[in-house]
């Protein structure tokens, strides 16, 4: 691909794919130098130079080296973006390294995420990701998801469908279906969520699992409140409701994530007084610690934030009457300082496992048998009425009058499991992948270790159906990956070889993971050494 509309403040490139799938041998022009001393080098030259930041990118540079360098021709925004669309090599160099931060930047900074540069077409960069962690057994997944959150939607990579097919892992497939349901913001809606800060909130659906229903009204909640509180910004008070292990905790963790704001979590089953959800107050003993809300709320004052108060419906009636001021008007005193505290922008998150059984009942009636295209239309009212009636009931009217909204979680469905049990599997593959280090302050003696998935679908769907049950969500079909990565690290253990720091310099250690017929048309997870040769 040569620069197809050459600028004038570029140095002109050319850069094709091997094969049509492999990167070119992109070589430093100066390695006598440091890879930040050459970049910072050429960053004198008036002129953006794209092969040496891919020869920076691939020889480890810094995220601050690549945004230090890029952001020096960022004098004239209109030719800043002329340039981005240009320097498309240094997208697939950042996806070969594997590093979503870097991925994150370039897209921020306007480089095209279809790979499109022009008249020249090459595999675009979601087929590339895939591929080339396929070839080099390295899990990609979150590059697949950054790049589909950008907005490339999956019919596009479609002609190359076949050619990937055989490198997506499950977690992979299950998102370009989830990016197949995610409609297109309109240009005001994209304007305003821009506008308000907003926008990063279209990514959620690639950040959850399941919770279609959630992922698709929490965005809308928060950009209509936002919008509405310009003039006079108050407290926005949402209930995350549903059974355990179903997200919750993650979904507030990521909505904090994407706005870019402080996020912490208030554990609240074994809170009782105002003074242990607070602090005691100025004066008293300890006062000056203060408490995880109480500092949060005073470290963002006048800020927006995310208050997460987990399992709060085991909360006393102390708790709501000493909750309610600071919700109601966005009005609080620091309990160290005794200072006026402005949270007014504060997102108060309540997660609940009140309506368990009438959310489960609703979800067999009304939406186990949809489509997953068709979940995020359902009409919730009657079920947020009655959870509403639970929530007046148990907290009080006073309290359940100010809260916003309520939203359901429900239990996931079996496809959803199996890619809960995926995601569980890859972490410990990632982890089993870095290097051995026998030092006592981290000792990992199971590492440089590839670990493969053979047909993860049926794997992962063993999995969820021995560990899965609506009543504890993920935390059971964690128990079952955590089998598998007992079963992974007794075959490793039964390598003869002692284990030494200089096997990271060797070739990686294989390990297999399959479902195996075990008799009786019964099966089992094993694991196998492979071997090479």
């Amino acid at each position: 691909m040569e620069s197809p509309q050459h600028h004038p403040n570029m140095v002109p490139f050319t850069f094709a794919l091997q094969n049509k799938c492999e990167l070119p041998d992109i070589a430093r022009a100066k390695s006598y130098l440091s890879v930040h001393d050459e970049l910072d080098e050429a960053s004198g030259n008036n002129r953006f130079n794209t092969m040496v930041l891919c020869a920076a990118v691939l020889h480890g540079c810094s995220l601050n080296a690549l945004k230090s360098y890029v952001q020096r021709y960022r004098g004239n925004e209109e030719e800043f973006s002329a340039i981005m669309r240009l320097v498309t090599p240094v997208l697939y160099c950042a996806i070969a390294r594997n590093d979503r931060h870097m991925i994150d930047l370039l897209l921020e900074y306007g480089v095209d995420p279809t790979g499109s540069t022009g008249k020249n077409k090459i595999v675009p960069p979601i087929a590339f990701a895939v591929i080339h962690g396929h070839m080099h057994s390295i899990d990609t997944t979150e590059i697949v998801d950054i790049i589909l959150s950008a907005g490339v939607y999956p019919k596009t990579i479609a002609k190359d469908m076949k050619r990937i097919a055989r490198g997506l892992n499950l977690s992979q497939r299950y998102a370009l279906f989830r990016a197949s349901l995610c409609p297109a913001l309109t240009a005001r809606e994209l304007q305003s969520a821009e506008l308000h800060g907003v926008k990063k909130l279209i990514r959620l659906p690639h950040r959850i699992i399941g919770q279609i229903t959630a992922v698709d009204l929490l965005p809308k909640y928060i950009l209509e409140h936002t919008a509405a509180s310009v003039d006079d910004p108050e407290p926005m008070v949402i209930v995350f409701a549903g059974p355990p292990g179903h997200g919750k905790t993650e979904l507030a963790q990521q909505l904090g994530a994407l706005l870019g704001v402080k996020q912490d979590t208030v554990a609240c089953s074994q809170i009782e007084k105002d003074s242990e959800l607070f602090g005691p107050k100025a004066g008293y003993h300890r006062s000056l610690e203060g408490s995880t809300l109480n500092n949060l709320l005073a470290q963002n004052d006048g800020l927006c934030s995310v208050a997460f108060l987990d399992e709060f419906d085991k909360s006393s009636s102390d708790v709501c009457e000493a909750l309610l001021t600071v919700m109601s008007e966005g009005k609080y005193i620091d309990r160290r300082t005794s200072k006026k505290v402005d949270c007014r922008k504060t997102i108060w998150i309540l997660a609940s496992n009140l309506g368990d059984e009438a959310i489960a009942k609703f979800y067999e009636k009304e939406m186990k048998h949809m489509k997953d295209s068709e979940k995020a239309t359902t009409d919730l009212n009657p079920l947020i009425i009655q959870l509403r009636d639970m929530f007046k009931g148990s907290w009080g009217e006073p309290f359940e009058s100010r809260i916003e909204h309520v939203i359901p979680f429900f239990p996931f469905s079996p496809g959803e499991q199996a890619v809960v049990a995926h995601k569980f599997l890859r972490k410990d593959a990632r982890n089993a992948r870095k290097d051995i280090d026998l030092r006592p302050e981290v000792k990992r003696m199971m590492g440089h270790c590839i670990i493969s998935y053979v047909e993860d679908g049926p794997l992962c769907a063993y999995m969820a159906e021995r560990g899965y049950h609506r009543s504890s969500g993920a935390r059971g079909v964690k128990r079952e990956a955590k089998k598998v990565m007992a079963a992974a690290r007794k075959v490793y253990n039964n390598i003869p070889e002692r284990v030494d720091e200089s096997l990271n310099d060797g070739p990686f250690e294989k390990l297999e993971v399959k479902l195996a017929p075990s008799g009786n048309n019964k099966h089992e997870v094993k694991v196998f050494r492979k071997l090479e040769g």
